[in-house]
């Protein structure tokens, strides 16, 4: 072997011996969870001033390989409050929970607390909280607003919400936002020409399939209205200002990218007043949410809750049952000029024609084509069906137009 053979016969060795090292070096780390610990109890619900049902979910933790949490089904729960009056709570779905409460059982000033009784036999109550009173709600407002995209790693224009907090000293100083958001979405095409075939007696599709033709064609599909809870959570507080007041507070950024804004957006917002201890428990559940997933990120914060298993105090459960006060307003924006991604995006099938369609496609729809018949573009589900994801075709009662 030759002295250039050789010494690059040892470079080879060289790159890959520390590979060798290294992969030997990494294994695969389970943490050991025993089954009681990595199962709890987790209680999510509020009481609001708000007359009407309040609801209750109660499920069970599951392992780190599980998908989900597990609902509790059977449970006996009532809500009390500091009166003695007893509010007992109906499963109208698994592990869902709920009772309507009249207007004069909601009071400002008054302590509620939960009570469950598990199947098991354990009882869980919450410790009490006080219904605060609440700020009377400003109309939000918006202004246009340029942030960081670290997504697309560009920098993204949109719409800035904002809200001025008007308090007083008998409101509370803690405040939680919930945001409802609600936007209108089109399909790109109406349903106007379609392939489809026919199944033979043995189940196959018999290759003979044609075009149809749809007239007037078919918009019942065109329109939809999408609502999603905004979901970051929104916290404020003015314990430490000279006065319960704030102005131009941060609700949400809606970016131009996206579709929301183009043919009109409402929004819900829920301006609730919490008991401090409430407020402490929505913090520390926002710094969690907001911890970077990386080897250097911060510990997550040790998140206490308000209820205790009574029957079984070493037992942890999860959650936090507050009372809150309610003050809500809905505004509506017209339509704003966006430059959304598409969602649609027409198949050429002209090289082999109809043999290019999946089966699982039909009924496949054609594009149109502006002179009366049809082109060799097939167009998948979201070019002529605006519910393909998400939202519905009926209009909002709320919706100005």
């Amino acid at each position: 072997m030759n002295t250039y053979k050789r010494m690059f016969r040892n470079k080879i060795i060289l790159y890959i011996l520390p590979l060798i090292f290294l992969s030997a070096c990494i294994k695969t780390f389970t943490p050991k969870i025993d089954s009681d610990a990595a199962s709890k109890i987790v209680v999510s619900g509020k009481l609001t001033n708000k007359e009407g049902y309040q609801t209750v979910t109660i499920s069970k933790s599951i392992p780190l390989s599980g998908l989900d949490n597990s609902v509790l089904s059977n449970c006996n729960v009532s809500i009390w409050d500091n009166l003695g009056n007893k509010f007992q709570l109906q499963e109208y779905l698994d592990g869902e929970y709920r009772v309507w409460m009249n207007q004069e059982d909601l009071n400002s000033g008054t302590a509620y607390h939960i009570q469950i009784i598990t199947p098991d036999g354990d009882e869980l109550i919450s410790e009490p909280d006080i219904m605060p009173d609440v700020a009377q709600i400003e109309t939000p407002n918006y202004e246009r607003s340029t942030i960081y995209n670290a997504v697309y790693n560009a920098h993204d224009n949109g719409l800035q919400f904002l809200i001025d907090i008007d308090g007083n000293e008998s409101n509370s100083s803690y405040y939680l936002f919930e945001l409802d958001a609600t936007y209108e979405h089109h399909a790109l095409f109406d349903r106007e020409w379609y392939y489809d075939d026919t199944l033979n007696i043995y189940g196959f599709y018999t290759g003979r399939g044609k075009v149809y033709h749809i007239y007037p064609p078919d918009s019942s599909l065109y329109f939809c209205w999408t609502t999603e809870r905004v979901p970051e959570i929104l916290l404020l507080s003015t314990e430490n200002l000279t006065e319960n007041k704030f102005k131009n507070f941060n609700l949400h950024f809606v970016s131009f990218r996206a579709p929301y804004l183009t043919y009109g957006y409402s929004l819900l917002v829920r301006q609730m007043g919490l008991s401090r201890e409430a407020y402490l428990y929505w913090e520390n559940m926002k710094k969690n949410n907001n911890q970077n997933a990386d080897l250097y990120g911060k510990q997550p914060v040790d998140i206490q809750g308000n209820i205790k298993n009574i029957t079984n105090p070493e037992k942890e459960v999860l959650g936090f049952f507050h009372a809150s006060a309610i003050s809500e307003l809905r505004i509506f924006i017209g339509p704003k000029e966006t430059n959304p991604n598409p969602i649609c995006a027409p198949i050429d099938i002209r090289r082999l024609g109809f043999r290019e369609i999946d089966p699982n496609d039909y009924p496949a729809f054609l594009l149109n084509d502006p002179l009366g018949d049809y082109l060799m573009y097939m167009l998948p589900d979201p070019c002529v069906n605006c519910a393909s994801y998400h939202g519905s075709t009926i209009k909002p009662d709320f919706w100005p137009y």
